[in-house]
């Protein structure tokens, strides 16, 4: 049994203190806070493990990937890889400004200069770190990984895959369930389409629901697209969650604000990313003035407008959007996010704003989630897009995993029931124009 499966359970922390150590090539803030005060003559917590987390694939492009996972005391760490599995050459050191990376409890390491559409495989390496003072430290024996393989992404492949979880709220029977079926389906990538947590309340469980959910090595050699979700928003630690969830590095200038929007291209298939953040008005009382979701959708139109013309989604025969809460619903009298009263059934923004753009560029297919609740609306004469609505934990009986697959004239999307085996719908889009 690996490390991270065997850990001994140990006391919750509240993570006070500054950021101990630069945690990946641009990927944190340095006003994020760290998982415990890194203070002068801090000893490392041997009750816990070092590793503890498999690695997670995230942010693939067609030249890189970034590679996350998790420590229980602090530590340093890089990534050994190389294009045959027994000629690991080449090594990610992960520096920024000269400082190579050193944390408390999650390491970051980009890989840049990779091929597009090649397989490689890699190693994690971690090393405890014991700081004294600024002269005054010591550093561990160092702990490899398993060695695993993943192949990075670019349009020249015959075929492009993807599954789709959402509304797991750290329910770790649910996420056991699901990543034992993804591990079965094998997409190239996995879309964890929001609600991830109730709330990220501290590293701990950000931990448990994300880096190691269901106890599974689940993104290790399949990486993982986050879509953020409502309640990925609440809790004291959310704003730390590029600690673990890194955000995209887009070239453009102009677009680098939008760090939780992305764009991938597998084979054929474009996937884009969209946020829609927080299903109540920003005036709602409950966020005490603390939200301004409504320009951050607002500002968002522009970003997708581009995207879509991009040549990596106009070039592809098919394209799927993804984003947290429907943009359809069957009554437009709803609430769509804009009341003070009860919760959104849908974004009535966002679908004002991106609908229209999805459907003038041929969009064929939106996969939503939020309400629990599976739902399939097809495209119409003025809405090229259907919307699928995934199931989620506890509401309903219903527990969905999604899946697409591209290749030759034809996506097929189907859509599994993992209570009952069933499957409740399966649909086929011919190439758009």
């Amino acid at each position: 049994m690996s490390a991270f499966a065997k850990r001994e359970r140990y006391g919750r922390r509240r993570f006070l203190g500054r950021l101990a150590g630069i945690v990946a090539a641009g990927a944190v803030a340095p006003s994020l806070l760290s998982a415990k005060g890194g203070t002068k003559g801090s000893k490392p917590d041997e009750a816990a493990p070092l590793v503890d987390s498999p690695p997670v694939l995230q942010r693939p492009t067609e030249s890189g990937i970034v590679v996350t996972w998790a420590v229980g005391r602090m530590a340093t760490g890089y990534v050994e890889y190389g294009e045959r599995s027994d000629r690991l050459d080449r090594t990610a050191w992960g520096d920024r400004h000269g400082l190579k990376p050193c944390h408390e409890r999650f390491l970051q390491i980009r890989i840049d200069g990779l091929k597009p559409n090649t397989r490689y495989w890699y190693r994690t390496v971690t090393c405890s770190f014991d700081y004294h003072d600024a002269y005054h430290f010591e550093r561990g024996e160092p702990v490899y990984s398993e060695v695993f393989a993943f192949e990075t992404s670019g349009p020249n492949r015959a075929e492009g895959s993807f599954s789709v979880i959402n509304d797991t709220h750290n329910h770790q029977p649910t996420l056991k369930r699901l990543t034992e079926r993804l591990a079965l389906v094998g997409a190239d990538y996995t879309v964890w389409n929001g609600d991830l947590v109730n709330s990220f309340d501290n590293a701990d469980m950000a931990v448990e629901a994300v880096l190691r959910p269901g106890g599974a090595a689940f993104a290790a050699r399949k990486p993982m697209l986050f879509v953020p979700g409502n309640h990925d928003y609440r809790g004291r630690w959310a704003r730390n969650i590029p600690l673990l969830l890194p955000e995209w590095e887009h070239p453009a200038e102009e677009d680098r604000p939008f760090g939780r929007n992305f764009v991938v291209r597998s084979g054929p298939l474009a996937l884009i990313g969209l946020d829609t953040g927080e299903d109540k008005p920003d005036r709602h009382p409950a966020w005490a003035s603390l939200a301004r979701f409504e320009p951050w959708r607002a500002a968002q139109r522009d970003w997708l407008e581009r995207a879509l013309k991009s040549p990596a989604v106009a070039t592809a025969p098919f394209a799927v959007a993804f984003c947290h809460i429907p943009l359809h619903w069957n009554d437009p009298n709803g609430n769509g996010g804009d009341l003070t009263t009860g919760y959104a059934s849908f974004q009535r923004q966002a679908a004002n704003l991106w609908g229209p753009l999805l459907t003038r560029h041929g969009v064929q297919a939106l996969i939503a989630a939020h309400n629990h609740k599976f739902r399939y609306d097809p495209a119409t004469s003025d809405r090229s897009w259907a919307q699928i609505i995934g199931g989620g934990y506890g509401q309903t009986d219903e527990l969905t995993a999604i899946h697409g697959r591209a290749v030759g004239d034809a996506m097929e999307i189907a859509v599994d029931e993992l209570n009952t085996g069933t499957e409740l719908g399966r649909w086929r889009f011919p190439k758009r124009n």
